[in-house]
């Protein structure tokens, strides 16, 4: 392991120690969600194969004002996850950054995602974030197969070239850690060996453990792909043994958390059932590029618009509606997907349950 992958793991190590009175509050004292998964934009400039929102096109977004007083309104907020569409195709993104900058110092987790189509305006938003005095600014950047498979996937003709060179781009820029995101679907899981390879070439620096996998998930008010056909378990299986091989074991903290992650997937798949308590709307909640607030990025059951509780998250999460929505989400489970977005904090909040049901998952074989 590398010096730098060393000191990031680490900081990593404190950071999870740090966070840990807010998953305590979350989830013994009913506090305030400490995650926040901010969509800030439907535009998108793919046309993804697994993926609808590039059919939606820009709604009414929030301003960098809203967003500002929409972070300002949750003190509790330690993770920010922010997500599109494709955040930089705002024409304000970088006014964006500065929102996000108001509340850094409070931030132990920092995250965007991107498709990685225009290297600058993607090196720009992490540059502005990573100045922040908070968190490392982590990135990551979807790559969905080799050049070939990626490009037709994307539905546009260079994605792969473009992916690639912001990844490089990213990686230059102090004070940020970058990763690669693929997303499992009938086209990409089977191609999992290819990818490997893809990226081996052409980011030899990369290693397993930032190579983050994740099936494909449907959705009606995120994805919008709700009607869309999911792999069959089947294959999700045999891929997960791929990955577990690729993979190999957890060097440092977040590898170890995504460890349980993909070994309570396999969980998940024998069971069809999430394998630990959901956390939505206790540690964590969503919300849309035009302010509407969902329990998680998967349960389409709106809560309102900040827009209507004066821009404000804790407001809304006051009313009659929200309190029922946790209340019934903590008392009877959810338990209908296993995402990344999701899983994470479920883990968190129930660590050595996480472990001991993934060390007596059955392993996913070839």
């Amino acid at each position: 392991m590398s010096r730098d992958l060393a000191a990031t793991g680490g900081a990593r190590l404190l950071d999870g120690a740090r966070l840990l009175p807010a998953v305590w509050r979350a989830r013994y004292l009913g506090g305030a969600p400490y995650k926040l998964l901010l969509a800030l934009t439907d535009r998108c400039n793919q046309r993804c194969a697994h993926c609808a929102i590039w059919r939606r096109g820009p709604s009414q977004e929030l301003s960098p004002r809203e967003v500002s007083r929409l972070l300002t309104s949750l003190p509790s907020l330690r993770w920010l996850d922010l997500t599109g569409g494709e955040v930089t195709l705002r024409p304000d993104y970088l006014e964006l950054a500065a929102a996000v900058r108001e509340v850094a110092g409070g931030l132990l987790f920092l995250h965007f995602a991107t498709n990685g189509w225009s290297p600058e305006r993607v090196s720009a938003l992490a540059e502005g974030l990573s100045r922040l005095p908070g968190p490392r600014v982590v990135v990551t950047v979807s790559i969905d197969g080799p050049e070939e498979i990626h490009d037709r996937v994307r539905g546009r003709r260079g994605a792969f070239a473009r992916a690639v060179a912001s990844a490089r781009a990213l990686s230059r820029i102090d004070n940020v850690a970058v990763y690669v995101g693929t997303t499992l679907t009938p086209e990409t899981g089977p191609k999992l060996k290819a990818t490997c390879a893809a990226l081996t070439r052409a980011l030899p620096g990369l290693v397993p453990s930032r190579w983050h996998i994740n099936p494909m998930a449907r959705s009606d008010h995120f994805f919008g792909n709700a009607a869309m056909e999911l792999p069959a378990t089947g294959e999700l299986r045999r891929w997960l043994a791929e990955v577990s091989r690729f993979r190999g074991l957890p060097r440092d903290p977040f590898a170890l958390v995504e460890f349980l992650y993909l070994r309570n997937l396999g969980r998940f798949l024998e069971e069809a059932r999430a394998p630990l308590p959901c956390q939505a709307l206790s540690a964590s909640i969503f919300v849309a590029p035009n302010g509407e607030v969902y329990p998680c990025h998967i349960l389409s059951e709106s809560l309102g618009n900040i827009r209507d509780h004066g821009g404000s998250v804790a407001t809304l999460l006051a009313t009659p509606a929200a309190r029922s929505a946790r209340a019934r989400i903590a008392r009877d489970g959810c338990g209908r997907c296993w995402t990344a977005c999701e899983a994470y904090h479920a883990i968190l909040a129930a660590p050595g349950r996480g472990l001991l049901r993934a060390l007596s998952a059955r392993p996913p074989s070839l």
